[in-house]
């Protein structure tokens, strides 16, 4: 009886010892930080907060360098499309890289590529040469390093915490974006009003050495494995086939394409409302944008903390993000506008965690370096369309129209879910 007793206790252990196969891995703690028990997940979730406030910080810097130089919002949209265009033209490739390159490596490669060009466009402002031309290579070039990067990071996902956490991750990792733009904004609005906006760049460029630590610091044997695919042809092409038979992974792409050009265009119309709708400066840009991720934090733990339907829960995030917007564009006053950004961050970042849930839940390991790409090419590759469209809107109307535009496109998105019936392809793990 002993002898069993012992047997089964050296069984238990080698499982605990053994490597779970893909999508199989045991189930993880429950709970709405149930990713953060995870040590990969942390590092990573730490070095990509880091950097994204960098990022806010110079987004600030440039939206507020290209309006002091032009004083012309259609100028921002510009700055902004050439900064997002490589995504609408070479997402899609880029996650064939993701799905065949080890997503680490890439990952530290794209991040060292963005430090040193922050620190590039540190010296080009600081030395007195920033004209719009060399904002637009500036960005541009970010844009090339973005295209790349940004399936990578929602493909690592899944290998940082497998299956049973995936939801949980997405909608934590989401924060990340809240976060920093609470804090990014804020500091970048406050030192450019007293120091300059030179300063946005080098604290961008910085940032990028804490992502990049984090990175190495990654255990790469508690990473779960994914199946990579080799260096056929056709991967591509196989990819866009995958979405057209999938429509669980189809329908949220194509409300996010939409209301991506449409109603997601916040680095245009939030400087461009309180510096032409409010009469405001930077320090107000930054305040607004800020105040605004408040309610983006929120809408991110809520929803780490639920299991969304991919049609029910889509569809309620798509209305409430539509009355928000329509509601946004009717505030009288700069107070009461800064008070509806905090509920427009909560239905914004509800409906982007929920549609991002949505692709990954319904996709194969497999896959999800490049459908993930066509999410975020349908996501950022929509801003360059969006960017220019808007800020010629703002130009020749208001700064309000854009809201009141982007609230009906999303609660038309949202009657369009509401209509088609789900179908789960991609049962979850056990």
């Amino acid at each position: 009886m002993g002898r069993a007793v012992k047997v089964d206790l050296m069984n238990t252990r080698l499982q605990r010892r053994a490597r779970p196969p893909v999508g199989t891995e045991p189930t993880a703690a429950s709970g709405r930080f149930a990713a953060f028990g995870n040590r990969n997940f942390r590092l990573y979730f730490i070095g990509q907060t880091i950097s994204s406030i960098g990022s806010w910080a110079q987004s600030l810097a440039v939206t507020w360098l290209v309006l002091e130089l032009t004083n012309r919002s259609d100028q921002l949209g510009i700055a902004l499309a050439l900064q997002f265009l490589p995504m609408l033209l070479l997402g899609a490739p880029a996650g064939v890289l993701a799905d065949r390159l080890d997503n680490r490596r890439v990952l530290l490669a794209t991040s060292s590529a963005s430090g040193v060009l922050a620190l590039a466009f540190g010296i080009v402002v600081s030395t007195g040469h920033a004209t719009i031309w060399w904002i637009y290579a500036l960005t541009f070039l970010l844009g090339l390093v973005l295209a790349v990067e940004r399936p990578t990071m929602q493909a690592i996902l899944f290998q940082l915490v497998g299956r049973d956490l995936l939801s949980n991750a997405v909608a934590a990792n989401g924060t990340i974006n809240s976060v920093s733009r609470l804090i990014g904004p804020a500091i970048a609005g406050g030192l450019i009003a007293t120091v300059g906006v030179t300063v946005g760049f080098y604290i961008n460029a910085a940032s990028y050495l804490v992502v990049i630590a984090a990175l190495f610091a990654l255990r790469r044997s508690e990473l779960i494995n994914r199946p990579m695919i080799g260096n056929s042809k056709g991967k591509l092409r196989e990819g866009f086939a995958y979405v057209r038979s999938h429509p669980d992974v189809a329908r949220p792409l194509v409300v996010m394409s939409i209301v991506g050009a449409i109603a997601l265009n916040f680095p245009t119309t939030f400087p461009s409302m309180v510096r032409f709708g409010f009469s405001r400066g930077a320090g107000s840009v930054g305040a607004a944008m800020s105040v605004s991720a408040i309610g983006s934090i929120l809408g991110g733990i809520y929803i780490a903390g639920i299991k969304p339907d991919a049609r029910r829960t889509l569809a309620i995030a798509l209305t409430g993000f539509g009355a928000a917007c329509v509601a946004l564009g009717v505030m009288p006053s700069y107070w009461s506008f800064v008070a509806m950004s905090i509920v427009l961050g909560f239905a914004s970042a509800s409906f982007q965690s929920v549609n991002t849930i949505a692709v990954q839940q319904a996709t194969e390991p497999s896959m999800q370096g490049r459908v993930m790409a066509l999410h975020q090419t349908a996501l950022f590759g929509s801003t360059p369309i969006g960017a220019l469209l808007m800020g010629w809107v703002i130009h020749v109307t208001s700064p309000r129209l854009p809201f009141l535009l982007g609230g009906m496109s999303a609660l038309l998105c949202a009657a369009y879910v509401s209509g088609r019936r789900s179908h789960r392809l991609v049962p979850a793990a056990a």
